[in-house]
């Protein structure tokens, strides 16, 4: 029987229920009835992520806000050795991301993130991706609030929701504890700031931002929304993105493109129309906020080295360079936190490490120990080199370039490179922008061109930018020229050399490029003009000769099956029956339950291959499935027409909501065939 979730519990991250559907979607693939393209979209919503290397899958593990409880450090220690190879990566969403586990081993491999508290739920895939939250939440002096706790509770109302498991393409989400928004709310879906107005404590709301191949800065939509107002924010970008974003093209599915289309203005209106529809709605439980008042302090773009915290302790902010950890690190970790009592590290987007309430007479241990295993803490992000990169060619399957090789080779150049203190240098495998170029100072994402007529691995090159809001007036860098990735090196070098020597008072990256303009940059890398690099054709970090550009298909856009999404949305529907109800809200119930009709009914004129338009009247779909539904359909759909006539009599919905409900179910049952039998069997 299909029924509404409730709006009593916390939503659990962990649920053993997702892995025993994830095991049954696995024996379905191995045993030859799912397709490649039916697999794909199940197994990315449970962070399950196919690798350029055959038989083996990329394992993502979510985690809102970057908090990582202690305990979990050893658990990660023990799922690398036993179930991956290589190091375990922090993402620039604060993911942790493991390598090379073989497909017939991933059910058993989730079992044991699953039963340790750890969840890859929607980690991939069509949905809300991770929350992500400031690097120094909870501990920062400025903050109104811990942002990373707010990333959780947001996680929280998502996660397992039907509307979000089958979007046009995935969501993002940040939250920044302040106005100075170290979460980068302008390259998000949904950015929240937080803030305070007329003596009240809130967010301030932005919607359809992004990176990858087009990159669109996010708008303001709301000044200030309460805490409790958040899920239903969060619910109204998610109507939009389902009711306008393109489901036919893949490329231009995300909400930014939604932005484009309708301009700023209509976009903010339909926003707001939608948010007013929705606002009053029960929601999942929200557990209240610890708000307090900030204080000044000095506050770095990529926060590093020893930061004092709001309460007189000690936040320890390491480098693991490019964000990669082994086993022996991660047990060398827990034995640190356990030394002086910790109870969580935090992962931060720009793929460092922070060590929170270390007490003052601990700090020299924790900075020994840490650089002992090679996690550096150095004095201030302007001491230091700052180099963020996504895998690249090592396991993507659209990687273009080894982005952590060029990577690596930037971290050590930079170290004895006075020039290089303080600017942040983010490298991307390609377009999709997972290491984030477009807001780096000096930003690199890899494409492939050939030279005299063979395939070279090359970067185009990206300068000035700042995800920040209010940072500068564009947060997107300004586009440099495309350079063989042999001399990405001496171009970054050359590039810092020009801002160090010619930067003016108080000046940026940015304002520096902007006033030196096109020509000005391409001047600086003149010498390089003519100038064949060694290696040409081999990528950094690599043996091989590059091949061009990868003939693998990505995942990042993965796919769905029709019936999936009028499933969802189904469901959904059913729920906000139930949701308007609880609000006294008759007509918003009627409305809905009609709509719940109208999805299952879809459903089953596609699994009759009579396929339907998202704009098809209600009634014209109605028609069509009385000429083609079998007997025991047009039964249960009979009883919805004639519980519904009764409801509109009465002013009494239950038996209507039940008859909905059945009608769903018998979409299911229909649809869905063997595989519903041996769901029940088992």
């Amino acid at each position: 029987m299909s029924t509404a979730a409730t709006t009593d519990e916390i939503e659990p991250l962990v649920r053993l229920s997702d892995l025993d559907e994830y095991r049954r979607g696995l024996v379905r693939r191995l045993d030859g009835e799912w397709d490649e393209d039916t697999w794909t979209g199940f197994r990315v919503r449970f962070g399950v992520y196919g690798q350029k290397q055959p038989g083996v899958q990329m394992v993502r593990i979510k985690i809102p806000g970057g908090v990582v409880p202690l305990a979990w450090l050893g658990v990660l220690a023990r799922f690398n050795r036993q179930f991956c190879q290589g190091d375990v990566h922090i993402t620039t969403r604060q993911d942790i991301q493991t390598y090379f586990v073989p497909l017939e081993r991933t059910a058993e491999a989730l079992e044991f993130l699953y039963s340790n508290g750890l969840t890859t739920r929607e980690a991939c895939g069509n949905t809300f991706r991770n929350v992500t939250a400031c690097a120094l939440a909870g501990n920062c002096p400025r903050e109104h609030v811990d942002a990373g706790a707010v990333a959780q509770r947001v996680a929280r109302t998502w996660i397992r929701n039907p509307l979000v498991q089958h979007m046009p393409r995935k969501a993002k989400i940040s939250v920044s504890g302040c106005a100075t928004d170290c979460a980068a709310a302008p390259i998000h879906d949904i950015g929240l700031i937080a803030t305070e107005k007329d003596g009240h404590k809130g967010f301030s709301v932005r919607v359809g931002g992004g990176l990858g191949g087009q990159p669109r800065a996010a708008i303001k939509v709301l000044d200030f929304v309460t805490e409790d107002e958040l899920a239903t924010v969060v619910e109204a970008t998610a109507r939009l993105h389902q009711r306008y974003s393109d489901r036919i093209n893949r490329n231009a599915a995300r909400l930014k493109f939604v932005l484009k289309r309708f301009g700023e203005e209509k976009f903010r209106t339909l926003f707001l129309e939608e948010y007013a529809r929705l606002k009053g709605l029960p929601q999942r439980p929200w557990q209240p906020l610890e708000w307090r008042e900030p204080t000044e302090a000095a506050v770095e773009r990529t926060p590093m080295g020893v930061v004092k915290q709001h309460d007189g302790r000690y936040a320890v902010v390491a480098n693991p360079p490019l964000g990669n950890l082994s086993a022996a690190q991660l047990d060398e970790l827990l034995a640190i936190g356990y030394a002086i009592g910790l109870d969580e590290v935090r992962t931060t987007r720009d793929q460092n490490l922070v060590l929170p309430n270390v007490p003052a007479n601990c700090v020299d241990e924790v900075v020994r120990r840490l650089e002992a295993i090679n996690i550096l803490v150095p004095a201030s992000a302007a001491e230091t080199a700052d180099v963020v990169a996504c895998p690249g060619t090592t396991t993507c399957r659209i990687g273009m370039t080894n982005s952590p090789g060029f990577g690596r080779a930037v971290w050590e150049d930079a170290q004895n490179d006075p020039t290089a203190r303080g600017i942040s240098v983010r490298i991307s495998g390609c377009q999709n922008s997972c290491g984030q170029h477009h807001i780096g100072d000096f930003g690199f994402h890899g494409v492939a061109k050939k030279i005299n007529g063979q395939p070279a691995p090359h970067y185009q090159i990206h300068i000035g930018g700042d995800g920040r809001a209010g940072a500068q007036a564009d947060v997107v860098g300004m586009s440099g020229p495309i350079i063989p990735a042999r001399h990405g090196l001496a171009a970054l070098r050359l590039l810092r050399q020009g801002y160090a020597s010619g930067k003016q008072q108080g000046e940026n990256v940015r304002a520096w490029a902007e006033r030196i303009g096109k020509d000005g940059v391409i001047g600086l890398l003149a010498s390089l003009d003519g100038v064949e690099p060694a290696e040409t054709f081999t990528d950094w970090g690599d043996a091989e000769t590059f091949k061009g550009a990868p003939g693998l298909r990505g995942e990042c856009a993965a796919p769905f099956a029709s019936d999936n999404v009028l499933a969802d949305l189904a469901d959904d529907a059913l729920i906000r029956v139930d949701r308007h109800l609880l609000a006294g809200r008759w007509d918003g119930a009627l409305q809905s339950a009609e709509e719940a009709v109208v999805f299952a009914a879809r459903r089953l004129l596609h699994h009759a291959y009579q396929f339907t338009q998202d704009d098809e009247p209600a009634v014209a779909i109605f028609e069509r499935l009385r000429e083609a539904a079998s007997p025991a359909v047009l039964a249960a759909f009979d009883r919805v027409a004639g519980e519904r006539l009764a409801a509109l009599s009465s002013g009494r919905a239950e038996q209507y909501r039940e008859a909905v409900a059945t009608f769903l179910d018998t979409a299911t049952c229909v649809v869905g065939g063997a595989d519903v039998e041996r769901d029940a069997a088992e």
